[in-house]
């Protein structure tokens, strides 16, 4: 755990999730995860408030404003 706190900063989980699944969609993650929610009726995908959340465990000081419409 005091190795989390040392690098967590650094490491931003949430960011580095978001590149992988932009490396594995070939940038297309977001408009596929949107297409996707929007076929089930949700009117966002979640994407930034996952990264944002994922962001906050490894840095509890980090904090972005997201805007959900």
């Amino acid at each position: 755990m005091k190795i989390i706190k040392c690098i967590g900063c650094f490491i931003r989980l949430g960011s580095i999730t978001e590149h992988i699944i932009g490396l594995v969609t070939l940038g297309h993650g977001k408009t596929a995860a949107s297409w996707v929610a929007r076929k089930l009726g949700y009117s966002n995908c979640g994407c930034d408030r996952r990264r944002v959340t994922m962001n906050q465990w490894t840095c509890p000081e980090y904090s972005e404003t997201i805007s959900i419409i």
